[in-house]
C-alpha cells in the first residue's frame, strides 16, 4: 500500500491498525508502518514523536471505528432503548473478532495514565452510546444506567475474548450471547427503576 501525495498520519494510523489486526500489539511499529506506506523510517516522525504517540492515534482510530460500527447498530435496532442496546453489545463483539484493535489497542497497558483528548473523546462517545440508551431503557434513572455500563462492557468484552480464544464455535454464537445477556440485564435494571 504506497502513500502517495496525501494524508501520511493517516496512512501511517491505517498500517498500523492494519499491523495490530494481523499481530497484535507487539506488532505495532512505527518502522513497518513507515515501509508500508512507502516512506522514510524518519517520516512517522514528524506525525509521531514516539511510539506511544503513535498508539494513542491507532487506538483513537480503533475506538472511533468502534463507535461507529456500534452507533450502526443502534439507529438499525429501532426505538427500543434495551434493544438497541443489546445490539450494540453484538455490534462490539464483532468489531473485536474481526478487527482485534478493540483489544490490542484498545485496551493497551500502555495507555492507562495517558492524558489525551482526542483518545478519551473517542472512548466517552462509546461509553455515551450505551449509557444514553440505558438512562431510556431505565425511566430516565441516571444511576441505573451509569451501574449498567461497566456490566455492558463486562459481557460485550468478555465475549469477544472469549471468541478470540476460541471459546465459541463461531462468531453468531459470541455476539448473540452478548446481546441476549445485555438484554436480560438491562430489562432487570429497568424492571428496578419502575
Amino acid at each position: 500500500m504506497g502513500y502517495h501525495h496525501g494524508d501520511l498520519r493517516a496512512a501511517l494510523i491505517d498500517a498500523g491498525t492494519a499491523l495490530v489486526a494481523e499481530g497484535g500489539l507487539p506488532a505495532l511499529s512505527v518502522a513497518e508502518a513507515a515501509r508500508r506506506t512507502g516512506v522514510s523510517a524518519a517520516a512517522p516522525y514528524r506525525h509521531f514523536p514516539s511510539r506511544q504517540d503513535f498508539v494513542v492515534a491507532v487506538a483513537t482510530k480503533a475506538a472511533l471505528d468502534l463507535g461507529e460500527v456500534m452507533r450502526e447498530a443502534v439507529d438499525a435496532a429501532g426505538d427500543d432503548p434495551v434493544e438497541a442496546v443489546a445490539a450494540a453489545a453484538a455490534a462490539y463483539v464483532r468489531f473485536a473478532a474481526t478487527r482485534r484493535t478493540g483489544f490490542d489497542v484498545v485496551y493497551a497497558p500502555e495507555l492507562r495514565g495517558v492524558h489525551d483528548e482526542a483518545l478519551r473523546n473517542a472512548g466517552r462517545e462509546v461509553s455515551d452510546l450505551v449509557l444514553l440508551r440505558a438512562i431510556d431503557a431505565t425511566g430516565g434513572d441516571s444511576r441505573a444506567a451509569v451501574d449498567f455500563v461497566p456490566q455492558f462492557m463486562v459481557v460485550a468484552h468478555g465475549a469477544a475474548s472469549m471468541n478470540v480464544v476460541g471459546f465459541f464455535t463461531d462468531l453468531d454464537a459470541a455476539a448473540g450471547l452478548a446481546q441476549r445477556t445485555v438484554r436480560g440485564l438491562l430489562r432487570a435494571a429497568s424492571a428496578q427503576t419502575s
